[in-house]
């Protein structure tokens, strides 16, 4: 089992933001809010530019050492 990649759960910028409006959104009662909050995590998710979790579990294709 030493094939196996480690994923790691990181969020970017985007995504912090996206879970701080989520919560926010679910304490004031806001749909709104909530989201907007909902949107920036998913978007976190699923685009790696972002930098946040699709980044950190994409692979990387690796350049040959000079």
């Amino acid at each position: 089992m030493g094939g196996e990649s480690d994923r790691t759960i990181a969020f970017g910028p985007v995504g912090l933001a996206g879970c701080a409006l989520l919560l926010l959104g679910i304490l004031k009662r806001s749909r709104f809010v909530s989201l907007l909050g909902l949107a920036g995590v998913v978007a976190d998710v699923t685009v790696a530019e972002l930098g946040g979790f699709k980044a950190m579990n994409e692979t990387r294709a690796t350049e040959p050492a000079e």
